[in-house]
């Protein structure tokens, strides 16, 4: 897998190629992910529902929506993730213009094709389109939960201090987060730490120092975790990850 992380915008392109994995249950909380599957098949569990998407396919997923993917060894995916802050800060003109020069920076830069190109820049306006229909509803205490643990997952949060900020019963709010959320709470915190390693692994930090701060119990544990839910390990991740320039 590789990364190319925009230098200016919250924008990210991952280029995914032989692997063959089932990623587990997971949503994205700040981020739109645009897909189109460069070769192969790649089979999308979302919402209850199994779909199979061939080369050409285009397929979004918006923040909190729960899918697993199982993609096979043939298959090339790319995906572009959009911050949240990106939409929100800019209309769909701004945006357009932003992401038609970086798609055309990337093509210049060999990343990917014309055709991926005209693809994602073709769905842009798919992403406002969401946002304004705001598909994704959640009851708004557990909103208040669930931005308070992506906020601050490394901090050890308790079945009974979270349902005590509601007012409710830990057992009714593990039911009651898992329908919005797609996962518990305990889940839900797991892999928001390792997204904000993800963020924290581009400064001049130790993956041990990483793992401790994120409240892993030690290296090894956290480069499992990280390995099951990103795809690689620390150390691929960090060597993998490059920056485009517009």
């Amino acid at each position: 897998m590789r990364y190319y992380q925009c230098d200016k915008y919250p924008i990210e392109f991952v280029l995914s190629e032989n692997i063959d994995k089932h990623f587990d249950a997971h949503n994205h909380v700040r981020h739109y992910v645009l897909a189109v599957v460069m070769q192969g098949t790649i089979v999308i569990y979302l919402e209850n529902r199994e779909v199979a998407c061939h080369r050409g396919d285009v397929f979004i997923i918006p923040p909190y929506t729960v899918h697993s993917v199982r993609q096979g060894k043939d298959v090339r995916l790319l995906s572009m993730c959009i911050g949240t802050s990106f939409v929100e800060d800019n209309d769909l003109e701004v945006a357009g213009k932003i992401i038609r020069d970086l798609l055309g920076d990337a093509v210049a830069q060999g990343i990917f094709g014309k055709e991926q190109k005209e693809k994602l820049q073709s769905f842009v306006w798919t992403v406002y389109a969401l946002l304004d229909k705001e598909l994704k509803e959640m009851d708004a205490d557990i909103k208040f939960l669930a931005d308070k643990i992506a906020n601050h997952p490394e901090q050890e949060l308790s079945i009974e201090a979270l349902a005590s900020d509601i007012f409710v019963s830990k057992y009714y709010l593990i039911r009651k987060f898992k329908g919005s959320v797609g996962m518990t709470p305990h889940q839900f915190c797991i892999q928001n730490r390792i997204r904000k390693s993800q963020g924290m692994l581009d400064e001049e930090r130790t993956v041990s120092r990483i793992a401790a701060e994120m409240g892993f119990y030690d290296q090894s544990h956290f480069d499992k975790v990280f390995r099951r839910i990103v795809g690689v390990s620390p150390s691929e991740y960090v060597h993998s990850k490059k920056y485009i320039e517009i």
